[in-house]
């Protein structure tokens, strides 16, 4: 059991696990309009780190569902194999944050912020790969029209692929750790 998990109690526990799927939720709305730019993926490996894999896999699953099923520019319940693979996707990058989340909270700040660069751009990659394959798959296209498919969204990904990786060496420790003291140091001294 993560020390977080100690230190909060079940109330407290759902409180923060609804207020990360809101915070998922705002950030992922308030850059829809910014192509391939998004703060959901790092949100969630955030939740992750602090609230253990568990819960980190939850509030992905469920954040990931909400943004996807409630997206004003297309539901993702109109095409339920891709809302199926965001969902589960959101599940493995909270799950993967609470893995981690001692290296992120007490590591070498440089070197980890290397390292959770790099863990953003592959669990990004994961996610691209996962979410761009869905339609054509399900879809029954042969070899070379799922090699197509992920051949046009090539530019998409690279551009979702290094803001993630920024976003995770730059501001998924940083933010974490400000966290973790503010809701675990700070609130067990009270």
């Amino acid at each position: 059991m993560a020390v977080q998990e100690k230190i909060l109690s079940k109330t407290k526990s759902i409180a923060f696990i609804g207020l990360f799927i809101a915070l998922i939720l705002g950030l992922g709305y308030s850059l829809i309009m910014v192509p391939n730019v998004e703060m959901i993926i790092a949100m969630i490996f955030i939740s992750g780190v602090l609230m253990g894999k568990l819960k980190g896999a939850i509030i992905g699953l469920i954040g990931e569902f909400l943004f996807s099923a409630l997206n004003p520019f297309g539901s993702g319940l109109m095409f339920p194999p891709l809302i199926v693979l965001q969902s589960v996707s959101g599940a493995i990058i909270g799950f993967t944050g609470g893995l981690l989340s001692k290296r992120v909270l007490k590591g070498d700040y440089k070197k980890i912020s290397i390292i959770i660069g790099l863990i953003g751009l592959l669990l990004t990659l994961f996610y691209d790969v996962a979410t761009t394959i869905a339609y054509p798959i399900t879809a029954g296209f042969d070899a070379k029209g799922i090699i197509a498919v992920i051949i046009a969204g090539v530019g998409f990904s690279i551009i979702h692929i290094v803001s993630n990786t920024i976003i995770f060496a730059l501001i998924v420790p940083y933010i974490s750790r400000i966290l973790y003291r503010a809701i675990f140091i700070n609130y067990s001294e009270n």
